[in-house]
């Protein structure tokens, strides 16, 4: 397992327990509310009874400990700017360390906000609160109220959570595009012959980063990046699978100069830095 995938297991780990917490709360207080015959009964929901779910909501991640494993995983964005001064280093690259530790306080900022504020309440909180005020507004039954919102929350059977899959996508796009804005900063300053482009694969990798990886051998020459980032917008619009691999998820906009920071797409959990000579 990769620094990359460690750092996201770490944030990610409890994300079931909590989710299964909030759930479990949530429906304390939606078993204190006004019912007959298994039927909400009161046509809205307070504000003072929206206010108290919301409470609910933000004490239950705290005392889950939400907090300190987001807070955990800002301050470890750290060990990517060692890891990518390593990288740099052993590879003959020379440049200030500020160029690299003031990418990753600008990432921090963006990360804490992610995890911390409003991206935590959009994309986790305020979509729960508007299930709650729906089911509720709109007379819906207890047990559908409840089945909506452990849908939402858990994902239902073996579907992944949405703080977990949210968590998930917000931690590899913030570690992907710190390092790959740090490689991209030193590459274009001092050059570059190439690209490593590095990973596990799974079976449900893409078809490019399989390409990549695995048929170029964790090598694109620069002089054939660009051949490479059009043929994966080619075979991503034609939807082509090779194997178990599926082309497509690129970014848009995608090109030589920020493809050290896009690489294989949304999500993409691989490694790409410059290469200062060609592998012989």
């Amino acid at each position: 397992m990769t620094l990359n995938e460690k750092l996201v297991e770490q944030l990610i780990k409890s994300a079931p327990t909590m989710e299964k917490a909030v759930l479990d709360k949530l429906y304390k207080l939606m078993d204190n509310l006004n019912t007959s015959g298994g039927v909400f009964t009161d046509a809205t929901l307070s504000n003072m009874e929206l206010l108290e779910m919301q409470d609910a909501i933000r004490k239950t991640l705290k005392l889950a400990g939400y907090g300190k494993q987001a807070e955990l995983f800002i301050q470890d964005l750290g060990k990517i700017t060692i890891n990518s001064n390593v990288v740099l280093n052993d590879e003959g690259y020379r440049f200030p360390e500020r160029a690299l530790s003031d990418l990753e306080t600008k990432w921090q900022t963006l990360t804490s906000e992610s995890l911390m504020n409003s991206g935590i309440r959009n994309e986790f909180e305020t979509p729960i609160l508007k299930i709650l005020n729906e089911s509720i507004s709109y007379g819906n039954s207890i047990g559908e109220a409840k089945k909506t919102l452990q849908e939402f929350i858990t994902g239902g059977n073996d579907a992944t959570g949405k703080l977990q899959s949210y968590l998930t996508v917000t931690a590899r796009d913030s570690i992907g595009q710190l390092q790959g804005q740090q490689m991209q900063a030193v590459a274009v300053a001092n050059g570059y012959e190439g690209i490593s482009y590095i990973g596990g694969l799974l079976n449900d990798s893409r078809g490019q980063c399989y390409r990549w990886v695995h048929d170029l051998k964790g090598f694109i020459p620069k002089e054939q990046l660009q051949a490479e980032i059009d043929l994966a917008y080619k075979n991503g619009k034609a939807k082509k699978v090779d194997g178990s691999h599926k082309w497509g998820g690129m970014m848009p906009n995608t090109t030589v100069d920020n493809f050290l920071i896009k690489r294989g797409g949304y999500g993409c959990i691989h490694t790409a830095y410059p290469k200062r000579k060609k592998p012989k």
